[in-house]
């Protein structure tokens, strides 16, 4: 595999170098391309050294083998003993870089910080540089103000396709598996599609999953989509949305609808959507007493700032759709949607659930190539702080129960889903005002279980206007005048407010007229 851009991350290496900083952290998914680019860049003639707790000092070249050699003899017993790695880490010669892989697992033990920050001004005095290698480092307040960490950012789009293309010329050269004509054709055109779908992973991942979807016909695109989904599940607080649910299989909500098809088809086009849920309940006064909240709150605020990203509220009560197209705006347009659970990147430990954010926003910019569009529903916006509204620029929008024609074009689709299943007779329509979508699809799926027709199911059906009126009356009136509206162009406005406005509009005219 060829070595992926490490410009960045060698530049703020060799600045550290140059001023002889001592200990420096590299927050990385591949240390084994990190320490590869890094020796790279250092001056050959300084040791390179690796620690592990499996092998325990390596050396990259014969300089750092023999210095290896000139500090340990032929004993190496810090394999079973990590901080001694440090201690004997004091007698290497001026110029090394020492690696320590693994180096998040060693921070909880009190010795090994110990023994680290002794190094401190030793390795200063001579230009030696400690690196501490670990996927996240959180570092212990003992070391936070001597260590300096650096983050290595996922391969961007030009460093997949760079990627894709030696599988491709790898493959091409195999003139078994290329019997079918028209592969380097095939190949070619797959590697745009190919890129899209590798956005996220760390290099090493997307060029074996490359590799493995690789079929006499091309690539096999849908494995590429499997296996970057799984990965970007395995970051705490981040699942894919896997469903195919498109607009059109969604009734009413027109507005919001065309608003969106716009904004992902506009100048500035998402290559994902960042989808919360019930953003309200994990960031509600961002004041708990863990300090979490405040954490997340701050590091969302920033990145948002930072990357220009933007995106809409969706406020209303449970079951009026605003899931359904948060989550359906991504297969509208073939871009993939990601939930970002913020109540899963918390942790009890301080600091880890910042390091956890931090971490599921870098998956999201390298998933997204930096181009992301954000989506967050709620339940009621009061309790979310006035600085994360303000990040929404694209607006606030209410979403009402359905009115009588998105009522008769939600009962549409999901009693044309009850045909295609087999029913044939008992579909008429009851008497659903006041019904969300969501209580239409409860009526009809009880249909289907229980055999029986729509008007039976819908005796056990409870709408939401009856269980919590004076809930749906508070959303409304604190949506009045102020949100948009989901459902029709302009700022949402109850019917009393309608009702008064059209009085008033009235009576203007009365006069005018007089």
């Amino acid at each position: 595999m060829k070595p992926a851009n490490h410009s960045n991350l060698i530049s703020q290496f060799l600045a550290a170098r140059r001023c002889s900083t001592p200990i420096l952290a590299i927050q990385t998914a591949d240390p084994a391309a990190t320490i590869a680019a890094v020796s790279a860049a250092v001056n050959g003639d300084a040791p390179k050294i690796e620690w592990d707790c499996v092998r325990g000092f390596t050396g990259r070249n014969k300089i750092s083998r023999d210095a290896i050699k000139d500090c340990l003899g032929n004993t190496d017993d810090t394999i079973a003993n990590p901080p001694l790695a440090l201690v004997l880490a004091a007698k290497l010669s001026p110029e090394t870089v020492l690696f320590i892989h693994l180096a998040n697992r060693w921070m909880q033990e009190p010795g090994w910080v110990q023994a680290c920050w002794l190094l401190r001004d030793l390795f200063k005095q001579d230009r030696r540089t400690l690196v501490l290698l670990g996927p996240t480092i959180k570092l212990p307040s003992e070391l936070a103000g001597d260590v300096i960490v650096l983050d290595e950012p996922l391969p961007d789009a030009e460093q997949l396709r760079a990627i894709v293309s030696e599988q491709f010329e790898a493959a091409g050269e195999d003139q078994e598996f290329c019997q079918a004509t028209g592969w380097e054709v095939r190949a070619t055109e797959q590697i745009p599609s190919a890129v899209e779908a590798l956005q996220g992973l760390p290099a090493f991942q997307a060029e074996q999953v490359t590799a493995m979807a690789l079929r006499r016909d091309g690539l096999d695109l849908d494995s590429l989509w499997d296996s970057k989904r799984k990965q970007i599940e395995q970051t705490p607080g981040l699942r894919v949305w896997r469903g195919q649910d498109s607009f059109s299989k969604i009734g009413g909500c027109e507005t919001i609808k065309g608003f969106l098809s716009k904004i992902m088809h506009g100048k500035s086009a998402p290559s994902a959507i960042v989808f919360i849920d019930e953003i309200e309940k994990a960031m509600g006064g961002s004041g708990d007493s863990s300090g979490t909240s405040l954490d997340q709150l701050g590091v969302i605020l920033s990145y948002m700032q930072d990357h220009d990203a933007t995106g809409v509220i969706f406020v209303g009560a449970a079951g009026v759709a605003k899931s359904a197209i948060a989550k359906a705006a991504g297969s509208e347009i073939g871009i993939p949607t990601v939930q970002l659970d913020l109540g899963a990147c918390k942790s009890k430990w301080i600091g880890d659930s910042e390091n956890q954010i931090r971490n599921a926003l870098k998956v999201i910019t390298a998933t997204s190539n930096g181009k992301s569009l954000w989506i967050a529903t709620c339940n009621g916006i009061a309790a979310l702080p006035p600085e994360l509204r303000r990040r929404f620029t694209l607006g606030t929008w209410f979403f009402d129960l359905p009115d009588v024609a998105e009522r008769d074009a939600i009962w549409e689709l999901y009693i044309r889903a009850l045909i295609e299943a087999g029913r044939s007779g008992g579909l008429q329509i009851p008497q659903s005002a006041g019904w969300t979508g969501a209580e239409i699809k409860q009526c009809c799926d009880l249909a289907w279980r229980l055999d029986c027709t729509l008007e039976e199911a819908a005796q056990f059906v409870v709408p939401i206007s009856r269980s919590a009126p004076d809930a749906l009356a508070r959303l409304r009136n604190g949506a009045d005048g102020r949100f948009l509206s989901a459902s029709y162009t302009g700022v949402y406005l109850s019917d009393q407010t309608r009702s008064l406005n059209m009085d008033a509009n009235t009576s203007q005219r009365k006069h005018t007229f007089e």
